[in-house]
């Protein structure tokens, strides 16, 4: 992994930035913000961000380039028993990212329908046009037409991947800058509809009375993690590229920075549309149900029901810029075990690439189904939300209990000005504020689970729970420890001579 660098800063910027640019900023924080009181929860996602947030972030991209590798050897060099949760959070990137290319490829079949759509829509209730997708596109049986789909978002995210750092770097450019630039032209129109004052008064002006709400804070903290694609292996994959001289602290500032202004940007396009189509009450927290069933509604009725011509346009740039949102975020959970693969088992990268993406695009042949919402739903809560959480606190206590140690603050100010990620606050909250919010955060889940949903998520029977959820969450942890039988990683040791100029280094710091 050490030969492979990003050539620029800039590259390495952009490929982070649309790691943590996904779906979930596009289409979950909107809703959140919606259900928690607008400019409340912001406040909340502000003060995690900087407290939590931000130096996770750090820790993993400075560790990444301390190692010069993945989530695996980065635990591993800091504790040998650590590396099966390395391996683990890799594993879990990998189930996230075949859910993920499963949506990309759906996202690839709306982009292509939305324009049939518009032509019928005013023949359409609009029940009809917000069950658009899954009534006609994905049908009651198997869809050849979305299993073609996914076929094509597995080959894009191959492409994606085969040509290393570089090649990750030259995809952001794409993935990340036109998406920014169709969402600006959405948030345009969407300020244009006359009760757009409304719409970003709903946004952005807290409701101070939702503070009390527990759940306000929950999916407040929780959506910073799930936001930065921390606590998932990309970001100490990306960290080992990083040339020697990068300023950490200054990047990682501008990464979250840059994800947060996205996530906003995003919600001001679903405010202002869906208030301008009179659609304000049937904002939604669900990812899914935002993309196929209210977003569908909202772009028939952009320019007015009978323009189908301006209605089609916003639509297929809608649908494109999703899809290129999804596509890096796969990408880079794919990067994310791929390399750590190629290192272990002393296999070509390319190899393993092309191994995954076929096996990725077999399992994805029940996204072709209408069990999948099913499947998805179950998967998706348990791997993006259960796994995540665990997974999280192990890996938060164990960069917090030798963060002092490996001297982690002085590798993040390595090369910065005056500005510095200062010791203390940073081994708090890594030893002590992130696994306590986790772990509530855990709590709450279970919590809800049990005793709000009859132990049954989203009412769904138990075998598909069992199946979807359960045993691929445990499929998960066991392969970390699967993975570690097979060899060892040996970290990485520095002659005594290096180790002086090492020390002498990161006392200037």
């Amino acid at each position: 992994m050490a030969q492979e660098r990003f050539k620029t800063r800039g590259g390495f910027i952009l490929a982070c930035v649309g790691a943590a640019i996904g779906l979930g900023d596009s289409l979950r924080f909107p809703g959140l913000c919606a259900k928690y009181g607008g400019g409340t929860f912001l406040l909340i996602y502000i003060i995690a961000l900087v407290l939590i947030g931000i130096p996770i972030l750090n820790a993993e991209i400075a560790i990444g380039r301390k190692y010069r590798s993945g989530a695996p050897k980065c635990m591993a060099s800091l504790n040998k028993k650590a590396e099966p949760l390395g391996w683990a959070s890799c594993f879990n990137s990998l189930g996230v990212a075949v859910l993920y290319a499963g949506l990309l490829g759906w996202i690839i079949a709306m982009a292509v329908k939305i324009v049939p759509l518009c032509k019928s829509a005013t023949s359409l209730t609009r029940a009809e046009t917000s069950g658009y997708f899954f009534d006609s596109v994905l049908g009651s049986s198997f869809s050849p037409f979305v299993f073609v789909c996914i076929l094509v978002a597995w080959a894009l995210m191959y492409a994606c991947l085969r040509g290393g750092a570089g090649s990750l770097a030259r995809t952001a450019k794409f993935t990340v800058i036109i998406p920014i630039v169709l969402l600006l032209f959405l948030a345009v129109r969407g300020l244009t509809y006359s009760n757009s004052g409304q719409a970003l008064y709903a946004l952005f002006v807290p409701d101070f009375n939702a503070l009390g709400d527990a759940e306000l804070w929950i999916n407040a903290v929780g959506q910073v993690f799930f936001s930065l694609s921390v606590l998932v292996g990309i970001m100490p994959a990306y960290g080992a590229y990083l040339p020697e001289k990068t300023n950490v602290f200054r990047d990682s500032l501008i990464i979250a920075l840059s994800d947060f202004l996205v996530s906003v940007l995003s919600s001001v396009v679903l405010f202002t549309t869906l208030y301008g189509c009179g659609l304000q009450g049937e904002i939604s927290r669900s990812g899914i149900v935002t993309a196929f069933m209210v977003y569908p509604a909202a772009i028939t009725l952009v320019f007015g029901a009978g323009n189908v011509v301006l209605n089609s346009v916003v639509g297929v740039l809608f649908y494109l810029s999703l899809a290129m949102m999804a596509l890096q975020s796969s990408v880079s959970m794919v990067e994310a075990v791929a390399n750590p693969l190629s290192e272990k088992l002393s296999v070509k990268k390319s190899k393993i690439v092309g191994f995954i993406c076929a096996v990725g695009a077999g399992i994805c042949f029940i996204f072709a189904l209408p069990s999948a919402v099913a499947a998805l739903d179950i998967a998706d809560h348990y791997l993006n939300y259960f796994n995540i959480l665990i997974l999280g606190v192990a890996e938060c206590v164990i960069i917090g209990v030798y963060a002092k140690r490996i001297n982690l603050a002085g590798e993040i100010n390595r090369y910065t000005g005056r500005v510095k990620m200062p010791s203390k606050p940073l081994i708090f909250s890594l030893k002590y504020l992130s696994p306590v919010a986790l772990s509530l955060l855990t709590m709450w889940g279970i919590y809800h689970l049990i005793s709000v949903e009859g132990g049954l998520y989203g009412g769904y029977p138990l075998w598909a729970q069992t199946a979807f959820g359960w045993l691929l969450s445990l499929a998960v942890f066991a392969s970390g420890f699967i993975i570690c039988g097979i060899g060892k990683f040996r970290p990485r040791r520095l002659s005594r001579a290096g180790m002086r100029g090492r020390r002498l280094k990161q006392r200037r710091y």
